[in-house]
């Protein structure tokens, strides 16, 4: 007889809850996080505005690039310092395996392109105060062989328990994505007219490009933490809606064993200034923004007085005679 699947629509729909708790949760967060990308982008006084700092609606709004060159700069700093793995052994034993991975790290680095991740994820740590890698095993890789995926993830897309320091102490962590629903039906033919979900949608940046959404469903990826046996266990659900595409408890090879043997959730932040109460941190924008905001302030103040300084206060007759204007 077929066992009934552990993790089925009920289970999701409650999960879906807990996913709207956190992302209430964050809001504040990701506010910040759009601010500083428009800060990023020279868009500033449309944040200023937005907060009564713009001034008059007809002065002038100069946006100079001083935060852009500190960024810069820092960005350039970080990849000067570019990581490079160090394997040692923690006792004697070990030796013989940390030479292996000293040449095995590398390897799956450079096949991962890591330099560019890198280099992704420090411009997302000096903007947003936070990078986010994630490191999963990825069955499609080498030819269906599978391989280590070390990617760059958008930090708006992550949802994890509000007040926590360590990602690893949240009981659920969530990882959000938009996919094409045709694609996905292609993929699951079973769950074809079913694959509805835009019911969950992640705070998106202010692109300059119109982004569609037309055709597209939130496929939600939650970890979560169970006892088996005694042992902590990483478990993993894949869904869309209330529809169930994976779950590691519905799989009877993972469903005591868990995702990973590690038993972690696959993602780790790298905050730059670290806060109390959050895994992510304060980056540079965060710092230097009210400097930024009070160069651009002098430069109008500049501009204006200019202006008026340049605007002529006597007019010369055709006569050649010169009369004060009144």
């Amino acid at each position: 007889t077929l066992q009934k699947p552990k993790i089925g629509a009920e289970e999701v729909r409650r999960a879906a809850q807990i996913l709207k708790k956190y992302k209430q949760g964050k809001a504040h967060l990701e506010s910040r996080i759009i601010d500083n990308e428009q800060f990023w982008k020279m868009r500033h006084w449309q944040q200023m505005e937005k907060n009564g700092q713009g001034g008059n609606p007809g002065d002038p709004q100069p946006a100079s690039a001083w935060l852009v060159n500190c960024l810069l700069s820092k960005h350039a700093d970080a990849m000067e310092s570019y990581p490079e793995p160090n394997i040692l052994p923690r006792e004697e034993g070990d030796r013989q395996e940390a030479r292996m991975l000293s040449a095995i790290v590398p390897c799956v680095l450079e096949q991962n392109e890591f330099e560019r991740t890198y280099s992704d994820a420090m411009w997302q740590k000096c903007k947003t105060g936070t990078g986010v890698y994630k490191t999963v095993w990825d069955p499609g890789k080498l030819n269906g062989l599978g391989d280590i995926a070390i990617t760059r993830v958008n930090l708006l897309n992550l949802y994890w328990e509000p007040g926590l320091e360590d990602i690893q102490r949240s009981r659920y962590f969530f990882h959000t994505e938009l996919a094409d629903r045709d694609l996905l039906q292609e993929q699951y033919p079973e769950l074809e007219d079913t694959l509805k979900g835009q019911n969950i949608l992640s705070t998106r940046f202010l692109y300059d490009d119109t982004v569609s959404t037309d055709g597209k469903v939130t496929v939600v990826e939650c970890y979560y933490h169970k006892l088996v046996a005694g042992k902590k266990t990483l478990q993993y659900v894949r869904y869309v809606g209330d529809q169930v595409l994976y779950a590691t408890e519905n799989d009877p090879e993972l469903r005591e064993r868990g995702l990973y043997d590690h038993g972690m959730y696959p993602y780790v932040f790298d905050a730059l200034y670290p806060i109390e109460g959050s895994p992510c941190g304060y980056g540079f924008i965060d710092l230097c923004q009210n400097s930024q905001t009070q160069i651009d302030m002098m430069q109008t103040a500049f501009v204006k007085n200019t202006m008026l300084g340049a605007t002529p206060r006597y007019f010369q007759r055709m006569d050649g005679a010169i009369n004060e204007e009144e």
